[in-house]
């Protein structure tokens, strides 16, 4: 591990940040380029709404340029390459062992420059509506929509990030080309590298590679909430049913303070269900839950929530059980001090640990810039969080009215 990281940063004219952690001597260098924008930004304002799926099949539609594909660049200056989409951030990213500064130029051509045809556009429908198909058959990704549509019904969240065939068919390289040039503005996208790396040669690519000029801004409005649904369940061809359990935390939380809340979230959901967690084992001893049992906790601007899922044989105990145990919750007596600041300390040793991984250093940088976040500040947020505060998050997020579930159930047919 590197033994103290130095993050430099630099914000261009066009507001296009670009940000550096030099590591001498590693061999592997990492690059993600993010802009904040994802699969929920759809809501234009006035009724006007992008069709689901836009923010993915610009991802992929990107790559595309005239005569070539950039993936075949990369690989000729020896890179591996990829990208993605979350609810509500698109990343590209490249690693290699070699030729940093060539396949930061070919990260800036992927990102700046645009190649939507109609040709294009039609081919990339039917790729991406066999990638829909596919997911339809996991069990796993149908119960995670299923209960985000519970806790955010008809919102976009609930959507398939790929989208619907239905909504495919609305994307054309016109709506494509006006939300590209709304959500790629330089203001709205940061840039981080990291290895071993000459901050002023990155700064001289950059400034050698600009974006296309941009229309006037469109801003995206925030979703209006629905109440949380109440529940549902359904059947599917599968050998084991699988439950899901939601909690909606509605909040006015944004950047550090919500970064913070993630990890108290983080910390009251370890304490109480975690693998090391009596309640744990109570629930494997009641054949409640296998080792496919989990919790994730999403805490991002304008949505908050945790999912607790996994396969069961018992699904509506299940969902009794966590229900009745999260409103009746012992956290008071089992988080002691001492227990809080082992995990305290768990959390900043996993934080020091990643920064052996280029790759974990910068999406990390690149995700809490538009937090306003120092990630080399993450120790010091750590430690500013009280064990009184997770007490009272959790009386505050442990209500009926926040949680809802849903069901798939095996059908043995």
């Amino acid at each position: 591990m590197a033994e103290k990281l130095t993050k430099l940063i630099k914000t261009m004219p066009s507001g296009f940040q670009v940000i550096a952690v030099p590591l001498p001597g590693y061999k592997q260098t990492y690059s993600v380029a993010m802009t904040d924008f994802g699969s929920v930004d759809t809501n234009l304002g006035s009724g006007k709404h992008l069709p689901a799926g836009i923010a993915h099949f610009i991802e992929h539609k990107l790559f595309a340029k005239p005569g070539y594909d950039v993936s075949e660049k990369f690989a000729e200056y020896g890179a591996n390459s990829n990208a993605y989409t979350s609810y509500t951030k698109t990343a590209y990213l490249f690693q290699t062992l070699e030729n940093p500064y060539d396949n930061l130029k070919v990260l800036l051509d992927l990102v700046e420059h645009p190649y939507f045809t109609e040709q294009n556009v039609q081919s990339e429908r039917g790729i991406i509506n066999q990638e829909i198909q596919m997911y339809l058959d996991m069990p796993e990704w149908v119960l995670e929509q299923k209960i985000l549509s519970q806790l955010y019904p008809h919102d976009p969240i609930s959507a398939d990030i790929a989208g619907s065939s239905e909504s495919l068919q609305m994307i054309n390289k016109d709506n494509l080309l006006a939300t590209y040039r709304n959500s790629y503005r330089p203001a709205n996208m940061d840039l981080v590298i990291v290895g071993n790396v000459d901050f002023d040669k990155i700064v001289d690519v950059v400034e050698q590679s600009p974006f296309e000029s941009m229309d006037s801004q469109t801003e995206i409005e925030k979703n209006k909430f629905e109440p949380i649904g109440p529940g549902g369940q359904s059947t599917m061809k599968i050998s084991q049913s699988r439950a899901a359990f939601g909690i909606r935390i509605d909040t006015d939380l944004t950047g550090y303070d919500l970064v913070k809340y993630q990890y108290i979230l983080n910390m009251i959901m370890e304490t109480l269900i975690g693998e090391s967690s009596e309640n744990y084992q109570t629930m494997t001893n009641k054949n409640l839950i296998d080792d496919s049992f989990s919790y994730n906790v999403v805490a991002e601007n304008d949505y908050c929530f945790i999912i607790v899922s996994g396969s069961t044989n018992k699904p509506d105990e299940f969902q009794k059980y966590l229900r009745d145990y999260f409103l009746n919750n012992d956290l008071d007596k089992i988080l002691t001090k001492d227990k809080f600041e082992r995990i305290r300390r768990d959390a900043i040793g996993a934080y020091l640990f990643a920064q052996n991984s280029p790759d974990a250093i910068a999406n990390q940088i690149a995700e809490l810039q538009f937090y306003d976040v120092d990630y080399l500040q993450l120790v010091q947020l750590l430690n500013s969080i009280s064990l009184e505060e997770v007490l009272q998050a959790s009386k505050d997020v442990f209500k009926n009215d926040n949680f809802t579930y849903y069901n798939l159930i095996a059908d043995g047919k």
